[in-house]
């Protein structure tokens, strides 16, 4: 499942819901957003907010997680503030220009959700 995020009628980047599985109803958040100028700004925690509320509500998952770059502290910072929590590292897993970066395992659960948005 994928959504478009527009500003201004002007394409910001997309979220994604891939991996979809129904039966253990869980499914794993993507973002990019491609306009540099736009981000701190907020759009892209409310279009994750936007996407966990369907997810949560609307299909009944359990669980959304997510993978992170470690370094890309900004990211981190939004989904701790849509209620994501670490729940681990892969060591070592991305290799980007060369080097090597580890992954940030997040996760959110259905009652943690639930709470926060209460």
């Amino acid at each position: 499942m994928a959504w478009a995020v527009e500003v201004e009628d002007r394409l910001l980047g997309e979220v994604r819901l891939d991996g979809v599985d129904l039966h253990d109803r869980r499914a794993r958040l993507a973002i990019g957003l491609y306009d540099v100028r736009q981000l701190s700004l907020g759009l892209g925690r409310e279009a994750i907010r936007l996407v966990l509320s369907h997810a949560f509500h609307t299909m009944a998952l359990h669980r959304v997680d997510l993978r992170v770059i470690a370094t890309n502290e900004r990211a981190i910072r939004c989904y701790r503030a849509c209620g994501f929590v670490e729940e681990g590292r892969a060591r070592e897993s991305a290799n980007i220009a060369g080097e090597w970066h580890d992954d940030i395992i997040m996760g959110l659960l259905a009652w943690e959700y639930q709470a926060q948005v209460r």
